[in-house]
């Protein structure tokens, strides 16, 4: 990829970072493997963190220098690979995958509101806020006949929402004062860090740091360790060094559209109008948030 933002390339890649991280709401779901969840979230950090490492080395990635570099990766460490993902295995072992999908959506109308005050050039309109909201609710409306909201949830429900803003403090805080670091160089660190915090995390739940016997999990912690973490937080924050933050954030709202479709092709279920309502929302929502139009 070049770092020009016309590059054909990074569409391509905007794609491919909603096609994998639509898929890994279920893998998480599926990987657990009877271990916590905070542990779980340990290991596939601590694989990801070490493969990072060597990965750097051949891209030949400068590492981070000086207290603003260095206070970039220990952000995007706690905030984003500590918290973040966190609080999502934490709170989806309650949660429907399509309602945590759901709720962690909001990340959009966050990352706006946040860039809005925190990065220079990010100037919040009314269109964009009002494609933000549109699209939030085109992700509602994929699940509107099969959400069920439980109260006794409230706890895991209020969990991915805060994820979302612990998603948006690291990216923000990247966008405005991480533009040297190479993306590996970034990354490498960061998931160790959010790895160890993690471990301190299980081991304050009551259990431990242990490694899963089921054969599926391993598989589940392999694919979102270089899949769901190498690859994509990889072309991330690649991307983000071009995009704009809130463009960069309506991932979001395209990952549960790729996780329904995929399951409409695993189980040969066939789509309903609340479907493509809330595809059509979406679509409308985006485009109008992120094209230039006359300013409202």
């Amino acid at each position: 990829m070049t770092s020009s933002p016309r590059s054909p390339l990074q569409p391509l890649a905007f794609a491919l970072l909603c096609g994998i991280w639509g898929s890994t709401w279920l893998a998480i779901k599926v990987g657990y493997g009877g271990i916590g969840a905070f542990n779980v979230a340990a290991l596939r950090f601590f694989v990801a963190g070490a493969l990072f490492v060597p990965i750097a080395f051949v891209l030949r990635a400068p590492w981070p220098r000086g207290s603003t570099e260095w206070g970039v990766v220990a952000v995007v460490g706690v905030f984003l690979f500590a918290l973040d993902y966190g609080l999502i295995y934490w709170g989806e072992q309650w949660l429907e995958t399509g309602l945590a999908a759901v709720l962690f959506a909001v990340n959009p109308i966050v990352t706006a509101i946040a860039a809005h005050l925190y990065v220079p050039g990010e100037r919040l309109t009314l269109r964009k806020l009002g494609g933000t909201l549109l699209a939030f609710l085109g992700v509602a409306g994929l699940f509107a006949d099969k959400l069920q909201i439980d109260s006794s949830k409230l706890a895991p429900m209020v969990a991915i929402l805060v994820a979302a803003a612990f998603a948006t403090i690291a990216t923000v805080v990247t966008k405005r004062h991480g533009g040297a670091l190479h993306p590996a160089a970034l990354n490498a660190p960061a998931m160790l860090i959010g790895a160890a915090l993690l471990a301190v995390a299980s081991f304050a739940a009551g259990d431990g740091l242990r490694t899963p016997r089921d054969p599926a999990a391993w598989w589940a912690i392999g694919y979102l360790a270089i899949a769901g973490s190498i690859v994509t937080f990889l072309l991330y924050f690649r991307l983000l060094k071009t995009w704009s933050a809130t463009t960069l954030s309506f991932i979001a709202v395209f990952t549960p559209l790729v996780a329904l479709v995929l399951g409409y092709i695993a189980l040969g279920e066939r789509p309903t109008v609340f479907v493509a309502l809330g595809t059509a929302l979406i679509l409308l929502g985006v485009w109008f948030a992120v094209t230039k139009r006359s300013e409202l």
